[in-house]
């Protein structure tokens, strides 16, 4: 059997691996310009969950945000008000791999080789044979802006080069996605001891079948070419400073009419998970609904929180809390009541 933790590590290993290996000084003709959001804002806006039944039990949930400048500061006094005095800390539900015996040092480096040849499409095709034109017209602009002169991601697979691709604009563009209300929030739990939950869903992988399950991977082709488009609208939309900029205003002061007035950034893990979960590897142990079993079990977990809870505060992604379908649309279609950040 396969996992999602080879899967996971795969992409790591390629991605991180290959990322800095090969990195060279951005040579584009103009200069990246930084998104610069200066000052200290108020803090992201929190949405108060009730039940109709019982406004006693609270549950609060703050939007981790979209990429945002790594230097910002915002003021966290309210969100942390409510984690002060929460029974319990609610993160994002995620996925949990268990193999079936400890895979040590040594058995991981002997997986390297397979991992690192699974990175190159399967016949040594290049990304111009495998994109169409004009994507790969695209893709050589923002390759020079970002990346510089390297020869020898031409023959990644759309997704490995996608992701390189992202990271290394995020740190050029001085953005971080994730973490940032956690960063703050963590602290605190850990100092007062405030419970945190993460609901896991849980695949198990025999340890004996990984390196042939890399090998079969590195063999398979992947329907990645949406992957790829999607993040190249991500890094030119993150490219375009001064929306930025008021997105990441936006969001420091709880503005939710101009965050819903902007136009809203490319997602590209749907589309790049999408291509990994068609793999023949990854159909063998994940399931094909595993992105709604998910929010399920997150669900779950938050209305056994606010049933059990006097006070609980969630923190899960922005936009998983308010897309159509989201967190935000489920908890008002159980019927529990959602007030918006004032």
């Amino acid at each position: 059997m396969a996992t999602a933790r080879f899967l996971v590590m795969l992409a790591a290993v390629g991605a991180a691996l290959g990322a800095r290996s090969y990195a060279q000084t951005p040579s584009g003709d103009e200069p990246i310009e930084e998104v610069v959001v200066t000052g200290e804002f108020p803090g992201p806006g929190m949405w108060r969950i009730t039940r109709a039944d019982d406004a006693g039990h609270e549950l609060w949930i703050v939007g981790d945000p979209p990429p945002l400048p790594k230097r910002m500061k915002w003021k966290a006094r309210e969100v942390e008000s409510v984690a002060l005095r929460a029974q319990e800390i609610l993160l994002d539900a995620s996925v949990h791999m268990d193999p079936d015996e400890k895979i040590g040092i040594f058995r991981g480096l002997s997986l390297l080789p397979a991992a690192m040849k699974a990175r190159k499409n399967p016949g040594e095709t290049t990304l111009k044979e495998q994109l169409p034109p004009d994507l790969y017209a695209r893709w050589l602009v923002q390759k020079k802006r970002f990346i510089g002169s390297d020869s020898g991601i031409e023959k990644w697979r759309p997704i490995f080069a996608a992701n390189k691709l992202r990271r290394e604009a995020l740190d050029e563009l001085e953005l971080r996605e994730s973490g940032m209300v956690w960063d703050t929030i963590g602290k605190l739990a850990k100092k007062y001891q405030i419970p945190s939950t993460t609901p896991y869903l849980r695949f198990k992988f025999h340890t004996d079948d990984l390196k042939e399950k890399i090998r079969e991977f590195s063999r398979e082709p992947l329907a990645d070419t949406e992957c790829f488009r999607s993040t190249l609208d991500l890094t030119e939309a993150l490219s375009d400073s001064a929306t930025e900029a008021r997105r990441a205003h936006a969001w420091a002061t709880a503005d939710l009419e101009t965050l819903d007035a902007l136009p809203p950034l490319p997602n590209p893990y749907v589309p790049c998970a999408m291509a990994v979960l068609g793999s023949q590897v990854a159909k063998e142990i994940i399931p094909a609904d595993i992105r709604e079993q998910l929010y399920v079990l997150w669900m779950q977990s938050a209305e056994k929180s606010l049933a059990t809870n006097q006070t609980t505060l969630a923190i899960v992604p922005l936009q998983k809390l308010t897309r159509q379908g989201g967190y935000l649309e489920r908890l008002r279609a159980k019927g529990y009541n959602v007030e918006p950040p004032k």
